[in-house]
């Protein structure tokens, strides 16, 4: 085996290996900082009440991730119990005096009306927010770009009476982030509305076009 055959070898396993062990650690990095989000109150929260049997050890690791653990199971609890209200008569009342009061709070009531029509939409629609997937012409004539659509606006706007046609709401996510993005108004007939899954775009695009959707890929092999 000559050198150069030896280092082209040697490449590949590395490029291999990089393959496989940078989505792990992607996905066990962003696990655990949505675990640190979440939980990193209750260990302030201890420090602060000193409860017997911790004090002194709250700086321990295991102590702390036990804290960590007892704040997730609590606010799992949390949510099955505004679930079991919101399903009962009293638990509905409540719920909307809340709402009432938070509504009539400066600022508050911006931010969670927003939050609000956001899961509202989610909740309403069977395969979430986004709708389908659709391609459509971006940034220019001939250059086409792959979005989401998140509503149909069949209902008469201000938007659509000054263009004087109607138009779709497409979520234009970024590359290879798909958490931020564009909300684009196109005419329904500019779009090319696909049978591609929203899980398989979002690879598509978290990917940067290199996982290509592989039912797709073997219709057009088959043509």
């Amino acid at each position: 085996m000559t050198d150069k055959s030896f280092l082209n070898r040697m490449k590949n396993l590395l490029f291999t290996g990089l393959l496989v062990v940078v989505p792990f650690l992607a996905a066990v990095w962003m696990s655990w900082w949505i675990y640190d989000v979440l939980t990193v109150w209750a260990i302030g929260l201890a420090d602060k009440l000193d409860l017997p049997g911790i004090k002194g050890e709250i700086s321990s690791f295991w102590v702390r991730q036990g804290i960590r653990i007892l704040a997730l199971v609590f606010m799992l609890l949390v949510l099955l119990l505004v679930g079991q209200l919101a399903k009962l008569t009293l638990g509905r009342r409540l719920i909307g005096l809340g709402q009432k009061l938070l509504m009539h709070l400066p600022l508050v009531s911006f931010i969670y009306s927003t939050c609000k029509q956001i899961a509202d939409a989610m909740q309403t629609t069977s395969g979430g927010m986004f709708h389908q997937v659709v391609l459509f012409e971006y940034p220019m004539p001939g250059s086409y770009a792959i979005g989401f659509l998140t509503n149909e606006n069949t209902e008469p706007s201000e938007i659509t009476e000054q263009l004087g046609k109607p138009v779709v709401s497409i979520f234009l996510p970024t590359t290879p982030n798909p958490t931020s993005g564009f909300l684009l108004m196109i005419p329904r007939d500019k779009c090319i509305f696909l049978k591609m899954s929203v899980s398989d775009a979002m690879k598509l695009i978290v990917s940067i076009g290199t996982v290509f959707p592989e039912q797709k890929a073997q219709e057009l092999s088959g043509q």
